[in-house]
């Protein structure tokens, strides 16, 4: 068949849609299905792809039987009496919709078609995060009513309500959004009346949503539609009083009711009423007080009990006074605090068992006289050996902190646990000791033993010391640092490094002669005679002239502009001299040279700093400063896995400081990880004395795991606490770029860059708004403004991985000055090619090597460059997309098949993030 000749196989279609010669159903008109059209369009000898093509778009394919409106029906979802839900498409925004459709024999009843109404005008009435949104109401092509709604991916409640029996938290979680989504529908003057799992649909993140209003009821009206009704709702969650009341005299109490029947469910695993058919549970119902809830689960909290109790009285004005009452005692419950119905206390059912049983009473109340007498005598015997004992354990008294697992930045739980197994089964050979683990740390816990959680440790567990330490795996196993502190979180009393195969092995390396459990006891025998911080105390520390030098030298390190810099560098120089054994004064002068050359690019900043570094490694490896200063050095030359590793041995040294969480947070984000750069960045919030310091920093992991709100609130956060600094306002900036508002980027940045002048960072930020918005003249402009200030052309923007000669050069190829475009070129790719041999695994230098092959046209080895990058860590697929340097191999399948599958690598680490347990880490945590 010829390929040319299929349009005229794309006729008007006949009512009646005729056989394909295969045997199905013609879906073109002239009598063949899609399928059998393609064959004979492909058997053609002279066909050609754009011919073909555009035959196809010429057939008609007959598909109004799976369109609704403005839908496009995908599959049914539920069906129930009354109509038909099907999942479906919006036409021209694609959206996914649930949409809902009265049966067609049901058109002619009007009483349904009310019902309907009525379900669609209740919901769209509400507003609120946990009821199913109404999107549209309309009529369909055949006078039959149907409305769209929110799609919610997770189902119903229904099939997962057996999941909730174990996870008690989770189910009051779940039921105190469902009831707050019922008080605002209270409020809004409209009852639910059908309560029940299979009407409370779940999200794609487990939120609850809250359907079906098809019986609802409005508070102040009245219907003949209600009046026709005898029962309303589902047996086993409806109240008694919608089996024997009149619709008009129901009340918010017989919502409450069902939420109380689901709360229920959820927490036991079965409704309060069982029977063998649905009018046998309406009548247990409404003759008998629904069962406790202990009596059925028994592990769970009386308050629970008492909240379901009071939900399912048969008697309305028993039960809560709204759903919001409920919703606030079940918050109470999730918070610890006393709910507001208390369950009658023990006195009170004392006396009324004493009054139903006399006689037996007065027998118990005689037994209880005599044994009295006889304890009050064995008690006086008893005190003065209860309170010897107590000193001699208060003497050797250890609260033991979840330790913090470094592979994952969470709690190793199961590790911290044998550990403790392990101080109660060895310590009480060497002494009278008393180890007490807590299992649930503080809010203020980073498992770096900072003041604050060891203070606040050692009250919750009344101890005089507290263990607290980190774990990771090594390569002889797993090694654990293990730190001793006073109750006062100012001194150390030990600290030790123990490295075993496996932590089964823990037990038998605590046991060793002189191991780790008797240099603990002795360390608390000897607590008493330590000098307060000997330990701790640095040698700039002792001598006044080096102090004062180092003091100036740390207040002047966070300035960031070049003069500070060098005052920085001349106070720590000066430190040195006065106190030539001080670790922290090399530590902190590497740092001040890491800062000159941050603003100035040197490398002989760069030899100074890594050999004062060196230098004060040397004199103590044990010291977490060295170790710091390390990280930070390696982190700027792009060697990543050494800056992780020293900013680990920083913590494991004991360096509790937020700058050591910081830096490995940093680290982590730079080696393609912002979920996990989130979690350390959450910490050194925690641990730092000035707010907002690491937002800004926030904000980027943020962006690059495309959480723009999280992100925009993050840039906010940093700009309000920081406005002497530009970065929050930058991000700000970035974020508008990276979404393609150009207009809306260079106009946020236009109203606060006046500020921000002697800050090199924010001008190439404006360049490169410029550069992705092709306005290439300006952006040249202010590319050769920014090379003219760094004579090597090489000076990297805050955001893109972007140098200015990189720039420049796919300007001037732009304007056809080749020559100038590829001798700038040529300085590119030497100074990128140098420092891939420095560091052969950073992101951002194969990055860009990728996008200067690009610029040349160099195809393969641009995508070979962008390849090796993302499995360095590179995520900013939206600045790749916006990039003109790409422009030559943008339209290459596999470089838009490689930034699908950056996208989707994106979206993984994302949902790893959001679905990660709060609680930390799980039993292999240190295995």
């Amino acid at each position: 068949m010829n390929i040319a000749g299929l349009s005229d196989f794309t006729g008007n279609a006949s009512d009646e849609a005729p056989k394909c010669e295969c045997g199905s159903a013609a879906t073109v008109s002239v009598g063949l299905c899609v399928s059998c059209l393609l064959r004979c369009g492909l058997r053609a000898e002279a066909a050609t792809e754009e011919s073909f093509a555009e035959a196809l778009r010429q057939i008609e394919i007959r598909d109004s039987d799976w369109q609704l409106g403005n839908y496009q029906i995908l599959e049914e979802i539920g069906r129930g009496g009354m109509g038909v839900i099907y999942r479906a498409r919006q036409r021209h925004s694609g959206r996914i919709v649930a949409l809902k459709r009265v049966l067609s024999y049901h058109s002619d009843s009007h009483e349904t078609l009310t019902r309907f109404r009525r379900e669609a005008e209740a919901a769209a009435s509400l507003d609120h995060a946990n009821i199913l949104p109404i999107y549209e109401v309309a009529m369909g092509e055949d006078g039959l009513p149907f409305f769209s709604m929110k799609f919610a991916p997770g189902g119903s409640l229904l099939p997962a309500r057996t999941t909730y029996r174990a996870r008690p938290r989770q189910a009051v979680q779940l039921l105190a959004k469902v009831a707050r989504a019922i008080e605002h529908a209270h409020t809004a003057g409209i009852l639910h009346r059908d309560l029940k799992p299979g009407n409370i649909l779940l999200d794609a993140r487990g939120e609850p949503l809250v359907s079906d209003f098809g019986l609802a009821k409005w508070l102040d009206a009245t219907s003949d539609l209600t009046r026709t009704m005898t029962v309303f709702g589902t047996p086993g969650y409806i109240a008694p009083e919608q089996v024997r009341s009149p619709a008009e005299m129901l009340t918010a109490a017989v919502d409450v009711y069902s939420l109380g029947a689901i709360l229920f469910e959820l927490l036991s695993g079965r409704p309060p009423f069982v029977a063998e058919h649905a009018i046998a549970v309406i009548h247990q119902a409404a003759e008998k007080q629904a069962p406790r809830l202990r009596s059925v689960a028994p592990a769970l909290s009386r308050d629970l009990e008492t909240i379901c109790a009071r939900c399912l009285e048969r008697d309305p004005r028993a039960r809560y006074q709204s759903a919001g009452v409920l919703a606030e005692d079940l918050e109470r419950w999730l918070e610890d605090r006393p709910i507001s119905v208390r369950p009658v206390c023990a006195p009170v059912r004392l006396w009324r068992w004493s009054r139903r049983n006399r006689r037996l009473a007065v027998a118990c109340a005689a037994c209880v006289l005599l044994g009295a007498v006889a304890a009050l005598r064995q008690l006086q015997s008893w005190h003065l050996e209860s309170a010897v004992r107590k000193a001699v354990l208060a003497a050797h008294s250890i609260a033991v902190l979840p330790f913090l697992n470094l592979d994952t930045g969470e709690m190793a739980n199961d590790m911290t646990a044998r550990l403790g197994k392990a101080l109660r089964a060895e310590l009480p050979a060497l002494g009278p000791a008393k180890i007490v683990e807590l299992p649930i740390p503080s809010a203020k816990w980073t498992g770096t033993g900072n003041v604050d959680e060891i203070r606040i440790a050692a009250g919750q567990a009344d101890t005089r010391a507290v263990l607290s330490g980190t774990v990771r795996h090594s390569g002889r196993g797993v090694r654990l640092s293990i730190h001793l502190f006073r109750e006062t979180g100012d001194d150390t009393l030990g600290q030790w490094l123990l490295d075993v195969g496996a932590i089964e092995e823990l037990p038998q390396a605590l046991r060793r002669p002189g191991g780790i459990a008797a240099l603990l006891y002795r360390a608390l025998d000897a607590r008493t005679h330590a000098q307060k911080g000997a330990s701790n105390t640095d040698a700039a520390m002792v001598d006044d002239v080096a102090r004062g030098y180092f003091n100036a030298g740390r207040a002047l390190l966070d300035r960031r502009t070049i003069p500070d810099m060098d005052r920085a560098i001349n106070c720590f120089e000066e430190a040195v001299r006065a106190a030539p054994a001080s670790v922290a004064a090399r530590s902190y002068l590497a740092l001040a040279y890491l800062g000159r050359n941050f603003l100035t690019a040197n490398p002989a900043h760069m030899e100074r700093a890594f050999a004062v570094a060196n230098q004060a490694l040397a004199l103590d490896s044990h010291n977490p400063a060295p170790h710091r200063a390390l990280c930070s050095l390696y982190t700027s030359t792009g060697q990543f896995e050494q800056a992780l590793e020293h900013g680990l041995l920083a913590l494991e040294a004991g360096d509790p400081s937020e700058r050591a969480l910081g830096q490995i947070a940093f680290v982590w984000k730079e080696l393609g990880h912002p979920e996990k750069a989130i979690r350390w960045f959450g910490k050194a919030k925690l641990s730092e004395r000035q707010p907002a310091d690491y937002d800004a920093l926030l904000g980027d992991c943020w962006m690059l795991l495309t959480e723009d709100d999280q992100a925009r609130e993050a840039y906010r956060a940093a700009a309000n606490f920081h406005p002497d600094l530009p970065e929050g306002w930058l991000g700000l900036c970035h974020l508008q770029l990276l979404n393609g508002d150009f207009a809306g980027a260079r106009m946020l940045f236009r109203q606060r860059a006046g500020e921000y002048q002697a800050f090199h960072t924010v001008k190439p930020l404006l360049a490169q708004i410029e550069f992705f918005s092709r306005n290439f003249a300006e952006a040249e402009r202010l590319y050769r403004e920014i090379r003219d200030a760094d004579p090597r052309g090489v000076g990297l923007e805050q955001y893109g991985a972007i140098s200015s000669a990189s720039a420049l050069a796919r300007l001037k190829f732009a304007t056809g000055d080749l020559v100038s475009g590829n001798q700038l070129l040529k300085q590119c790719l030497a100074s990128d090619q140098a420092q891939v041999r420095v560091s052969p695994h950073n992101a951002e230098v194969l990055y860009r090597l990728s996008a200067d092959e690009a610029i040349q046209g160099n195809v393969a080895m641009s995508l070979q460059f962008l390849r090796n990058s993302i499995a360095a860590g590179w995520l900013d697929y939206r600045s790749t997309r916006l990039d003109p340097r790409f422009d030559q191999v943008a339209a290459n399948p596999e470089f838009q098949k490689l930034l699908s599958e950056l996208a989707a690598q994106v979206a993984g680490l994302r949902t790893a993030l959001t679905s990660r347990s709060p609680k930390g880490e799980n039993e292999n945590s240190a295995r």
